[in-house]
């Protein structure tokens, strides 16, 4: 209760002193990171699942293929979009502190000031768990999901 009533009132402060808006910052580059990641676990969970069916040579797959499809997209999700995972991060930083940057100008600062070691570096930190975090969501999201759904709520047969 303690922390929920602190963070209204820091809300509270920050549109009194910035305006509504202000709520808002890093939000447009937020969403867009969001398509993206999901956009990318499912496509490439749907390209890993159409690989088993054709091996296959069927148009259904077990449960235990589909879990594997969907971890396998999410793994392939991580790679993709890890480095805007953690562009976001930064940028948030930055706008905690007062700073207005962009994202264009955040990567290539990085690059011209640490060179390709540095920005690989500092784009793919947390690589393991942010891979494991995301097959685990998409296998869990896509396909578990709807395999525990079916279980209880798929109408039964008399």
């Amino acid at each position: 209760r303690e922390t929920t009533l602190l963070s209204l009132r820091v809300g509270a402060d920050v549109v009194s002193v910035e305006g509504p808006l202000a709520m808002m910052k890093g939000a447009n580059v937020f969403a867009l990171k969001r398509v993206f990641d999901w956009g990318t676990r499912f496509y490439f969970s749907e390209i890993a699942e159409s690989h088993l069916k054709m091996r296959a040579g069927t148009d259904a797959l077990p449960a235990s293929s589909q879990i594997l499809a969907s971890l396998v997209g999410g793994f392939a999700s991580t790679c993709c979009t890890l480095p805007l995972d953690v562009l976001v991060s930064q940028i948030q930083e930055a706008n905690k502190a007062g700073l207005n940057v962009s994202a264009v100008k955040m990567f290539t600062d990085t690059l011209e000031t640490e060179g390709w070691d540095g920005l690989r570096k500092k784009y793919t930190l947390g690589f393991i768990a942010r891979l494991w975090h995301v097959a685990l969501t998409t296998a869990a999201m896509k396909t578990m999901v709807p395999l525990v759904y079916a279980v209880f709520f798929s109408p039964t047969e008399k």
